[in-house]
């Protein structure tokens, strides 16, 4: 395979120039002549299975023909094909390479066959006032005649907070812990984790779940639950009702959040999805499309606060823009007369 390196850093840059070689290169490829008749502009060529490559197309039709750079062209579907390759075969030697190491330490302790009951909750505390959004998980894991035979709590990453992401997380993390074989009953107080769990975890497979929140936790149950022959059931118990073993959950959840050992696992370590997207190293576990297209007007909302006529006032932190989409209130003609006198688009005499 050759070699091409992105032109920029930035997430959204898809173009990419031949490698002039290095310390992948193998020498021996370059001489070969059917090598050296179809790529004369690469320098750099190495060795990768068949199994770990992906094909996109390019729009450039004839980018070996000298040392242009290429520009990636999918589409949306083609995109999902590729991913549901990957989705059809979870038993293939390419999905088991993406376990971390963190994932295999966390996969260290076993719970053992006996257990039957697993009583899972979590814990979710909103940003407020200074404070950083929080959220925690726990379970408690029971054998038939009720006896406690292990426990765990963990405060979670923040990354895409919510109540109900704290509560998918303690039911990755209880699944995780199981034994091959295992066959358990989920006791949770969250009637929404139910609901999604008929359309998400108990049918067959559908592109339509990579548009849901949460989609990556959601395919990460169907793995282990596949990976694992794990047997689970889902029980709904009252919220703070008088069931001893779901009082006890939920307490250990809130008390993680102070706990002085912070999470030191990252979001990708509770992730076991055969396909990842990453963003600056974390997961993206929302629709894509809505993904993008909300770094795109965080871009362009930079590029605004840029302007040399706030700048010149002072900082750009002295500004409200949080409440700068206020202006769409009202008649339509009216904001969009006030955006055009703020960016000096009307043929005032100051202008012409």
């Amino acid at each position: 395979m050759s070699h091409w390196l992105p032109v920029s850093n930035l997430a959204d840059e898809r173009s990419y120039n031949p490698c002039p070689g290095c310390s992948f290169n193998i020498p021996a490829l370059s001489k070969k002549s059917a090598i050296k008749q179809r790529c004369n502009s690469e320098k750099c060529f190495f060795n990768v299975n068949l199994s770990d490559t992906v094909g996109y197309p390019t729009r450039n039709a004839k980018v070996f023909a000298s040392y242009l750079p290429i520009t990636l062209s999918t589409s949306w579907s083609y995109t999902t094909s590729l991913a549901l390759i990957h989705f059809a075969d979870l038993s293939s030697p390419a999905s088991h390479a993406l376990s971390s190491p963190i994932t295999t330490m966390m996969e260290d302790d076993v719970l053992p066959l006996s257990v039957h009951k697993l009583y899972t909750d979590g814990s979710f505390f909103p940003a407020k006032y200074s404070f950083s959004p929080s959220m925690a998980s726990a379970w408690l894991a029971l054998d038939d005649d009720g006896f406690i035979l292990d426990s765990s709590s963990l405060c979670l990453p923040a990354c895409f907070p919510s109540a109900l992401r704290s509560e998918i997380y303690a039911v990755v993390s209880g699944l995780n812990a199981l034994s091959h074989g295992s066959s358990i009953t989920i006791y949770t107080d969250c009637s929404q984790l139910i609901s999604l769990w008929a359309h998400f975890v108990n049918v067959p497979f559908s592109p339509k779940l990579l548009r849901e929140p949460n989609h990556l936790l959601w395919l990460s149950i169907r793995q282990l639950i596949i990976n694992r022959n794990l047997k689970v059931d889902l029980s709904k118990v009252p919220v703070h009702g008088d069931d001893i073993y779901n009082l006890q959950a939920d307490s250990l959840a809130k008390d993680a959040h102070s706990s002085l050992q912070p999470s030191t696992f990252p979001p990708l370590a509770f992730c076991h999805a055969p396909c990842l997207l990453t963003f600056n190293s974390l997961p993206i576990d929302m629709n894509v499309r809505h993904f993008l297209r909300s770094i795109a007007d965080a871009r362009a909302l930079l590029s605004f606060c840029s302007m040399a006529r706030f700048t010149a006032l002072g900082s750009s932190s002295l500004f409200d823009w949080a409440g700068f989409d206020s202006h769409k209130n009202g008649h339509p003609k009216f904001w969009i007369f006030r955006i055009k006198l703020l960016l000096d688009m009307l043929p005032t005499l100051s202008t012409l």
